[in-house]
């Protein structure tokens, strides 16, 4: 399972919720960064470990090549005008999870 795909993964489930205590929760989660990150689990979405190198002022993430290289095709493909506005992602976003509970 990649990052993408536990998003939307989770994504679906946090919205078909209806749990209060769940949802606090987890918003609790993530915005006190109240959690490990497991290497074991990082490696199950097949994508490795975030890398910072420290310098005097602050800590500067440094990308994998693989990061890089899907930096690299999002920059052309938005330079070469193939990308669509966030209300038209929700839409398609909300078409699919429709699709998906038929």
């Amino acid at each position: 399972m990649t990052t993408s795909e536990l998003k939307l993964y989770l994504f679906k489930k946090i919205s078909e919720t209806t749990d209060i205590d769940l949802l606090l929760k987890i918003k609790s989660l993530l915005e006190e960064n109240n959690y490990e990150v497991s290497e074991e689990n990082s490696s199950i979405v097949n994508e490795p470990a975030i890398e910072y190198k420290s310098s005097k002022t602050r800590n500067i993430r440094i990308f994998s090549e693989a990061e890089q290289k899907k930096i690299n095709i999002a920059l052309e493909q938005y330079e070469n005008g193939q990308w669509i506005s966030n209300e038209e992602a929700q839409i398609e976003l909300e078409k699919w999870f429709k699709e998906q509970e038929k």
